[in-house]
């Protein structure tokens, strides 16, 4: 390479000013001069980088010319004077400095006054990757970590010019690899070449300058980076050249005994294994073999990264595992016992990794491997969960401050999010969510790990292994041991459970005590709830058989009573232990409900935000598992009250505190289960909700704001709409008898569908259809904005709230059965837009955009049918089998039933759709009878391969027998039009049991 010239006088008077935060004015003038010279042109722009990387590839300030020096001194006497006292150290700091200002430039190039985004000249390009090449090699470490940083993310990185998680296409980059040769001429031969030349050495045992090495570490530091950001674009940028660097890297590991270059070279080789080039898998027994060499290291960081590597081949092709299965766990179940916490975390990940397979890809031998190495592995685990010492001390020193009376700090609260409401019969999209978010260690993963294993294992072969175990660690003196054996019996819970149940009657008595105990440590408290709530199942079977009749009210006054403890931790551990209970045991709570909603509401003032946010989860937990029960009496008197006490209190102080998402969640859901013993409080309640919403609008118009800003808007709707689901066609009435709101509620419900935000889209459209569902009166004046509003939000891209506006526009057509005029100026479009939800929902698979949505899309088009078939019948042919594929996918019976009667009356509308709907008739046959034939699947057994399947069948739905009928009817007219001969022809490939059920159900022969 030909050296770069020196850098200018100029630009490092301007990159000192711009690290001189203590001058501002100079380093305001040097901002402003940097963002003018930058954004002027094109040329300027190309100048100003070209200079910046001469100075982070100058490597000492000696090589400054003097007359550039002088300019610089000029401008800027006391850096230059502080650079010469300290040449070595400073002037490294000031490359380093120089790199960054460079990268930004490069990843978040200004624009000119034409708003023109800047670009590099090609020669500057040119002369920048040159630069970079110099400078990985270079002998300051600093220097060699700016300049991989700056190849990778201007080369693969998916943040060039936005944000971090901003995703580059390929040839976008800064630096595209395929551009000029740059990857694959280039750049990978120059990172392969420094580690040959390295290699090449050790081969012959001579000794290595330090060029070479820092070579040898630059250019390994690159490459981690570069797969590390996209190990897939790289591969695809560098082509034929990237398979040098899976024989140059082991041949390296094989010679080389500094662990900083083991460490890289492994890492490397985890990625290689995500992507498994040609390249590995032609030396997979090398890798092996180096990584068993590595099995013993000295070194932790090159023993953890070993794990991993093992672990990704696992996870990712266990196939090369097959053969060496036994060894390969031999190593890491010693692994997992390492001294140090983060080998034995990536060996444990082995465990949870292998029990995660299902038996298609856990071969006979693998599981034997394990299973002879249980005995071993199993008390391992168990020790793995006891807390280190250094633990116990962070966790004694939590458990006093847990005890004060302060607030939660902001960091010790996770963030609160509403739960979406989604409507109709497809599929919510939500993940389960997690209520405590728990550090993943050793410890938690091996209790997973062994709640996994003991699903994978027979119990017979588990509990004589871990019954020892547990009776080691629950009898022990020091609480830390007894704390981990309780965790490994609620781990083995679900695995276990069955054969567990005839050791209860020892251990349950033996958990109650530790959670009743006032001496007990916290944790030990907290885990003996969340092991007696994983064995509520067995609680519940003692009371239902007589055996322990009173057993769930006992276990539930030892965890309640624990809920207003000084402790925060056991204060969260047993409200959590609680509703896990409450879902588990569900209706034989209801005769407890008293003491517990007493002791909730008392929580009330003294939980703190994290305890408080669990406790105001719990009174929705419960009312949605007991349901009308939660009304009984006086019960709701009981808890409504001090609710919405809170509710107003923490309203007028921050209307926008989002400790009130969990409240307005959870009356949304009492009032929805109670119905109409929420009455007293609905005027109260619908007040509240519509005042939050007003507010939080009010406030949010004011400033620009994120989707999670918008959330009380979101919850407080989903108030009304618990409401609206409790007080059935009561709600007309409580509307009209809130003076404050009766004439603005349809105005609301206007802006809320036409939000700006998501959420609370998704939210207005699921209370418009409960509101057309029970009192569509309320709807009835602004019925042309819903609808409107509704037909915008047809739009895939944005699948929630596209799944509520079909199910709500569904429900309305429901009540304009009898009534078409009304819909008749909306008809045609509503039509365009479900068919378009329909047909793209054929294509593509999981990443589908349209996927689960098609259910409402047919359910509504079904329902418009039914309202007036001409307003669909014309289309018929373009959507009638798209039609009835969504038709078939309805989970919820009425709106199956409603979508297959208003099919049916459009093909007696347009029966000529039949024959223009495919090419081939034999499709649009198969279709009807796919659609038809999964009334008699059972619950989760439908499949598009349904027609060349072994099925086992069932009758039709006996409350459906109308629809049964007219389904036949129609079945014989299809055939009758047809004639015998070309019908057996196409019905003929179905399989015997598919034929049978059509004679049997239909009389169709």
């Amino acid at each position: 390479m030909v050296n770069p010239p020196p850098p200018s006088g100029d630009i490092l008077a301007l990159i000192t000013s711009l690290s001189n935060h203590q001058n501002h004015a100079q380093h305001t003038a040097a901002l402003q001069h940097q963002t003018k010279i930058l954004s002027q042109s094109p040329i300027t722009y190309s100048q100003t980088l070209a200079e910046y990387a001469r100075v982070l590839s100058c490597p000492s300030i000696q090589n400054v010319p003097e007359h550039e020096l002088k300019k610089w001194s000029e401008s800027d006497p006391s850096s230059v004077a502080q650079l010469r006292h300290d040449p070595i150290g400073g002037w490294s700091q000031l490359r380093e400095m120089t790199g960054l200002l460079l990268k930004n430039a490069l990843l978040n190039p200004p624009r000119n006054s034409q708003n023109v985004k800047m670009t590099l000249l090609p020669d500057t390009m040119k002369e920048t990757k040159e630069i970079l090449c110099r400078c990985i090699v270079d002998p300051s470490a600093g220097v060699r970590r700016v300049g991989s940083s700056l190849i990778s993310s201007c080369s693969v990185g998916n943040h060039a010019g936005g944000s971090d998680d901003h995703v580059v296409a390929d040839g976008m980059e800064i630096m595209p690899l395929m551009n000029d040769g740059w990857g694959p001429k280039i750049l990978a031969p120059f990172l392969s070449n420094c580690i040959d030349s390295a290699t090449g050495i050790m081969e012959k045992n001579q000794y290595m300058d330090d060029k070479i090495q820092f070579a040898l570490f630059g250019a390994l530091q690159t490459l981690v980076k570069l797969l590390e950001d996209d190990a897939e674009k790289f591969e695809r940028g560098t082509g034929a050249a990237f398979n040098k660097f899976v024989p140059a890297l082991l041949k390296l590991l094989q010679l080389c005994g500094e662990e900083r270059v083991k460490v890289d070279c492994v890492k490397c080789c985890v990625f290689m294994i995500t992507l498994m080039p040609g390249s590995l898998v032609a030396q997979m027994n090398d890798l092996l073999g180096v990584l068993s060499n590595l099995a013993g290291d000295s070194s932790t960081e090159v023993r953890k990264y070993v794990c991993r590597a093992i672990v990704t081949l696992l996870s990712n092709r266990p196939e090369y595992l097959h053969e060496h299965m036994l060894p390969v766990s031999q190593f890491m179940l010693t692994a997992t016992s390492d001294t140090s916490h983060d080998v034995a975390l990536e060996a444990c990940e082995f465990w949870l990794v292998f029990a995660s397979f299902d038996e298609t890809m856990c071969t006979v031998e693998m599981m034997a491997a394990v299973e002879s190495l249980l005995g071993q592995l199993l008390p391992t685990l168990v020790k793995s969960m006891v807390y280190t010492e250094e633990k116990r001390e962070e966790l004694l020193e939590e458990n006093e401050i847990d005890e004060e009376e302060a607030d939660d700090r902001d960091q010790d609260v996770a963030p609160v999010f509403h739960k979406a409401k989604a409507k109709g019969g497809g599929h919510e999209d939500d993940d389960d969510d997690d209520d405590d978010v728990k550090e993943w260690s050793l410890r938690t993963c091996a209790a997973a790990s062994l709640d996994s294993l003991s699903a994978v294992f027979a119990p017979s072969t588990t509990l004589p292994i871990l019954l020892p175990v547990l009776q080691e660690c629950l009898s022990h003196q020091d609480p830390w041991v007894r704390e981990a054996g309780i965790l490994a019996l609620g781990a083995m819970g679900e695995g276990c459970a069955e054969e567990m149940y005839e050791h209860m009657g020892d251990l349950h008595p033996y958990l109650m005590n530790q959670v009743k105990s006032r001496e007990t440590l916290p944790q030990v408290v907290c885990i003996s709830a969340w092991t007696l709530a994983r064995y509520a199942a067995w609680a519940a079977n003692q009371t239902v058989s007589g055996q322990q009749p009173e057993l769930i009210r006992d276990m539930t006054e030892a965890i309640v009573s624990r809920i207003l403890d000084k402790n925060r931790k056991v204060q969260i551990g047993c409200t959590s232990a609680l509703g896990t209970i409450v879902e588990t045991v569900e209706d034989l709570i209801v005769p407890y409900l008293g003491p517990i909603f007493q002791t909730l509401v008392a929580a009330l003032p003294r939980h703190r935000t994290r305890a408080l946010l669990v406790t105001l989860e719990t009174f929705g937990s419960i009312a949605e598992v007991v349901g009308p029960a939660a009304g009984e009496g006086n019960l709701p008197t009981l808890y409504i009250p001090a609710l919405i006490q809170m509710w107003n209190d923490r309203g007028k102080i921050n209307p926008m505190d989002r400790v009130l998402l969990p409240l307005m969640e959870s009356l949304a859901s009492i009032s929805m289960s109670i119905g109409m013993s929420y009455q007293p409080w609905a005027l109260q309640t619908f007040e509240g909700a519509m005042t939050t919403i007003n507010t939080a609008i009010m406030i949010l118009t004011a400033h620009d704001y994120t989707d999670e800003e918008a959330d009380p808007i979101v919850c407080a709707t989903d108030v009304l709409d618990g409401l609206v689901e409790g007080l059935g066609s009561n709600f007309a009435e409580l509307v009209q008898s809130s003076t404050q709101f009766k004439d603005h509620f349809l105005t609301v419900l206007n802006t809320l569908v036409g939000h700006d935000t998501e959420g609370v889209r998704m939210s207005a459209f699921a209370l418009m259809g409960d509101i057309a569902m029970e009192c569509p009166v309320l709807l009835q004046d602004g019925i042309a904005d819903l609808i409107s509003e509704a037909i915008a939000c047809i739009d895939p891209d944005f699948p929630s709230v596209c799944n509520n506006a079909m199910w709500a526009l569904g429900e309305l057509f429901v009540k304009c059965i009898g009534h078409p005029s009304v819909l008749e100026p909306y008809a045609t479009e509503v039509v365009q837009s479900l068919i378009s939800i329909m047909m793209g929902s054929s294509y593509g698979g999981e990443e589908n955009p349209f996927a689960g949505l098609i259910e409402n899309a047919s359910t509504a088009m079904g329902r418009l049918a039914k309202v007036n078939p001409a307003f669909v019948a014309s289309d018929l042919p373009r959507c009638l089998i798209s039609w009835l594929n969504g038709c078939a996918k309805i989970s919820d019976e009425t709106e199956r039933v409603h979508a297959f009667e208003g099919l049916l009356m459009t093909i007696e509308a347009n029966p000529n759709a039949i024959q223009q709907a495919s090419p081939q008739i034999e499709d649009t046959i198969h279709a009807l009878l796919f659609a038809i034939l999964s009334w008699h699947l059972p619950s989760g057994r439908l499949s598009p391969s349904l027609l060349t399947g072994d099925y086992t069948l069932t009758p039709f739905p006996q409350d459906c027998s109308e629809l049964h009928h007219k389904l036949g009817t129609f079945l014989h007219h299809l055939k009758n039009g047809f004639g015998a001969y070309q019908w057996d022809g196409i019905i003929k490939h179905l399989p015997v049991n598919v034929r049978r059920l059509f004679r049997e159900q239909y009389n169709l022969c």
